[in-house]
């Protein structure tokens, strides 16, 4: 919005005096900036005391603006934040976000070792909540799913020691597992876990209640079998990562110990 409403934002030499007809606009900017949920203003201390600098600054300057009185110059002068015009600033702090934020009450999943990956679960349990409670049933059921798969693929391709392969490759000889585990699918991570003892008979069984609803992110696939995501659907995937979740934080081995990898 701000790239469109204010191209000159961009440059280094913006505009100096705000106009009457930027009010508006200006009102937008706030308006929209202070909507922004509080998981993606990823910001430093020092960064949010700008941000929050820069809005009261444009909030001010939007009730003046509305007043209809201009300066002797013409307009307002822009109030600088730190030497630099408030748009310019926000849009400055804003393009370092995420599209998309992590709510603080997401699993931190601390025994998972891959950053990026824990990254990546984090973010689609978060989504699947933020579904689970605005009512999208659909996708807060195929998101849980998809976190599930993730951990239990992960449980049990992560690197361990010599014991650990050896379990997992006695667990993939007794299901007669093989080819490619990243193409099995969320049963078979099911049964892999709680052969190896990574998950209980409980998880593995609410586990599949929700597996069946995992692949309804195709719609070919909803039709063929005549089955509808509901809030007992997403309820029910929910519950099984979060008893994955409270098994594998029991289970995995501790970050300091052999069997995780080095970092």
């Amino acid at each position: 919005m701000i790239e469109v409403s204010f191209p000159w934002a961009m440059s280094v030499n913006p505009t100096q005096m705000a106009g009457y007809a930027e009010g508006p606009r200006i009102a937008a900017v706030v308006d929209l900036a202070e909507r922004l949920p509080e998981s993606t203003l990823r910001f430093t201390a020092a960064e949010y005391r700008d941000f929050l600098w820069a809005l009261a600054n444009l909030r001010h300057l939007a009730r003046r603006l509305e007043r209809g009185v201009n300066s002797a110059g013409g307009g307002w002068p822009w109030p600088p934040v730190e030497n630099q015009n408030p748009v310019t600033r926000v849009w400055m702090l804003l393009r370092q976000c995420p599209d998309e934020g992590i709510e603080s009450s997401t699993s931190g999943l601390e025994f998972l070792w891959d950053e990026d990956l824990r990254l990546s679960i984090r973010l689609d349990i978060s989504s699947s909540e933020m579904a689970l409670n605005n009512g999208q049933w659909k996708a807060a059921t195929v998101l849980a799913g998809s976190a599930l798969e993730a951990l239990l693929l992960w449980s049990f391709t992560r690197n361990g020691s010599p014991q650990r392969r050896s379990a997992v490759q006695g667990a993939r000889k007794k299901l007669d597992l093989s080819g490619n585990p990243y193409e099995w699918g969320l049963g078979k991570y099911i049964g892999m876990t709680l052969e190896l003892g990574d998950i209980s008979e409980q998880t593995a069984k609410q586990a599949r209640l929700a597996q069946d609803f995992r692949n309804l992110i195709h719609p070919g696939r909803e039709i063929r079998n005549q089955m509808r995501c509901d809030r007992g659907t997403a309820h029910a995937a929910f519950a099984a990562l979060h008893l994955a979740i409270a098994d594998l934080e029991k289970f995995a081995p501790d970050p300091a110990s052999d069997e995780a990898p080095e970092i």
